[in-house]
């Protein structure tokens, strides 16, 4: 998993907790907020309304009563005021109460005042009859009992208030008790993820630190398989790769000062030493070997020559500066020259050089002088490797489609092992073959790896160890 996608879901799994208890503390917010809406609106309207129906009753009561006693009509509108009133209030209690009893209690409380007034109603004709100062009816029965009910119903109303008021500090306490919870998961979760990804990271960059100092000691040792995000991973394997690189580079160098050691120093020695004994004239009087110390001097120039240019050859086509003369060129001809400037040697090793002519193939377009560098690189490296009574067979021909042409060379020498079969195009690769002899160790192969994949074809190697070898390369017949 890549650091991006961690840290996705680290911040992820600290979203939905945030989220989850959120919705946990606004749905406990919720309930509060009713349970608060339900102290104020309902249980304290309903508790006030109770006990202004109360007072309500005690002062019906007291104006009855006088009015009984003096006949005074000032008692009897104060009745009829307080009727309004209680009227009011008995609509609104109805209203706001939600319990089954407190509505069986209004509803009692209700008929027994209606009870009151009709019979207030009746002793109030024969007061205004008869006159003041009989106390015609006593309603102290009704009024206990409406207050009796009216009790009751402020004390329930009470009993509720509480029991709300309880409830929304044990919903207080809960909610700040998960506000701390979450707090302090957040907290430690982000802690824990930007922990561990710190580690993984600065782990990982700590052991790249310490392996890109070993490097700077010339050790190429690769990285072991490091775990971690993604990009960790891709980088400690690019790492490897720039190791296992810089390790070739290294053999590269080793190679190279081995290769410039044989192929420069030989000649170098041979053209000192035939120097040294022209200059004592030690065959003044043979003028015979004159000669040949003359000829070995031009033959190991040659040489040398030939190895510097072939260097510089393959030092532009690393560069890709090297530049190619494209032209129409017949290439079963070209194969025939290289065939007949290589018999002799062929002739002088016992070795029996043949080339098939092909059928009739056209004209390519390509750099005939390279594409004769690289006939020259295969038959003489067959020639070097094939023992006396060998054969070595060149072919060429166009492929099953018709779009190329292929030129095989064929050994019966000491063959290849397969698992050195592509190490062989390598710059200064040596291989050993077990035979006494070593393998590749100039640039021939791979300067002709260069030159066909710049014609745009292919060069490759089957082996049948240790019974010989065949090359191929392949050019197309149409280029550009």
């Amino acid at each position: 998993m890549s650091i991006f996608k961690r840290l996705i879901l680290g911040n992820l799994i600290v979203l939905l907790l945030v989220t989850f208890w959120g919705g946990a503390v606004t749905y406990k917010l919720g309930n509060l907020q009713k349970i608060t809406r339900e102290i104020v609106e309902i249980n304290g309207a309903g508790l006030i309304i109770g006990d202004r129906l109360f007072d309500s009753f005690t002062a019906l009561m007291k104006f009855i009563r006088k009015y009984y006693v003096s006949g005074d009509m000032d008692y009897y509108h104060r009745v009829q005021k307080l009727e309004i009133l209680i009227e009011k209030d008995f609509g609104l209690i109805s209203y706001l109460i939600e319990l089954d009893e407190q509505q069986r209690l209004i509803v009692d409380t209700r008929i027994l005042y209606m009870e009151l007034i009709r019979c207030f109603e009746e002793n109030a004709t024969l007061v205004k009859n008869d006159g003041p100062g009989k106390n015609l009816e006593n309603h102290d029965l009704e009024f206990e009992q409406m207050a009796v009910h009216l009790k009751k119903i402020i004390n329930q109303n009470k009993r509720a208030i509480n029991k709300n008021i309880d409830l929304s500090n044990l919903l207080s306490r809960q909610i700040f008790i998960m506000t701390i919870i979450i707090t302090a998961l957040t907290v430690f979760l982000g802690g824990v993820i930007s922990l561990v990804n710190t580690r993984f990271i600065t782990t990982s960059i700590s052991r790249f630190k310490k392996k890109t100092e070993e490097i700077s000691h010339g050790h190429f040792k690769e990285l072991e398989t490091t775990k971690g995000p993604r990009e960790i991973r891709d980088l400690s394997r690019h790492f490897n790769a720039m190791s296992q690189r810089l390790t070739e580079l290294d053999h590269l160098k080793r190679d190279f000062i081995s290769h410039v050691s044989h192929e420069l120093k030989t000649p170098v020695t041979a053209i000192k030493e035939a120097s040294i004994m022209l200059s004592k004239n030690l065959y003044a009087e043979h003028p015979q070997k004159l000669y040949e110390l003359y000829a070995l001097i031009h033959e190991e120039c040659d040489r040398l020559l030939n190895s510097v240019m072939r260097l510089l050859d393959y030092s532009k086509m690393e560069a890709k500066a090297m530049d190619y003369q494209f032209a129409d060129f017949d290439l079963p001809l070209v194969i025939r020259k290289s065939v007949l400037k290589l018999a002799p040697l062929a002739k002088k090793k016992k070795i029996d050089l043949e080339f098939v002519p092909p059928p009739e193939i056209p004209l390519l377009s390509a750099d005939g002088d390279r594409i004769r560098e690289i006939l020259d690189n295969l038959i003489g490296n067959a020639l070097k490797f094939t023992p006396a009574h060998g054969n070595i067979l060149v072919k060429c021909l166009l492929d099953k489609d018709g779009e190329r042409v292929v030129v095989s060379v064929t050994d019966s020498g000491c063959g290849i092992k397969t698992e050195y079969l592509k190490a062989i195009f390598q710059k200064f690769k040596q291989i050993d073959n077990g035979i006494e002899t070593r393998m590749g160790t100039g640039l021939g192969l791979s300067i002709s790896k260069h030159i066909v994949k710049a014609h745009g074809g292919d060069i490759w190697a089957e082996s049948d160890y240790p019974k010989g070898t065949q090359f191929f390369f392949t050019l197309p017949l149409v280029w550009g």
